[in-house]
């Protein structure tokens, strides 16, 4: 199904605006996510690796995030599933962030992040669902990477389950599936 948004008037400048796999357009620089549809950011987050790629075998931000939703309470698990989900547009490993300026690069998301929890209803500003988030962390660090000599002090210990990756398509498939299980918590009439 191709999604359109023609605005004779007004064109989408190529630019500043991401073209997704539906056919939705949205404008970077006044994000208005209003009907993007669910399907997109799933198929983005499951074409998206976590740690730059260097997983091994490759994982995605999809997977990631369906785990995160599993960690945490009931009642934050839609928030959780969807805590990544500006990341369709890219995920840059945190090490990255930080260099850039991490409080520069959230500010410069935080209008996209902003409109997606209006469209889909959530709020992902919870301590659990960050924990959560660190927790996965931990358990890729052991299950996905290789050993390194670094400091990952900040990190809670892992999860006892293993990961094992299911790449790309069955990711999409898997976070869609949550999220069908999940929408019930939006806060947005109508997506339920």
């Amino acid at each position: 199904m191709t999604f359109m948004q023609p605005d004779l008037f007004n064109k989408p400048d190529g630019r500043t605006s991401i073209l997704l796999p539906s056919g939705f357009v949205l404008d970077l620089q006044a994000p208005d996510a209003a009907g993007l549809p669910i399907d997109d950011i799933a198929l983005c987050l499951a074409s998206q690796p976590r740690w730059g790629g260097a997983a091994r075998p490759w994982y995605s931000v999809a997977e990631h995030s369906v785990m995160v939703s599993r960690l945490v309470a009931p009642e934050l698990a839609f928030a959780a599933l969807l805590h990544d989900c500006e990341e369709f547009l890219g995920d840059w490993p945190s090490p990255v962030k930080v260099m850039l300026g991490l409080n520069y690069v959230k500010g410069r998301l935080q209008p996209v992040k902003a409109a997606l929890r209006r469209r889909f209803g959530f709020d992902d500003r919870h301590p659990a669902i960050k924990h959560a988030d660190l927790v996965s962390m931990a358990t890729e660090l052991r299950d996905l990477l290789p050993p390194a000599w670094i400091d990952w002090g900040h990190l809670p210990p892992p999860h006892p389950e293993r990961i094992v990756p299911v790449g790309p398509e069955r990711a999409q498939a898997l976070f869609l599936q949550r999220f069908e299980e999940l929408k019930h918590l939006s806060t947005v009439a109508g997506l339920a």
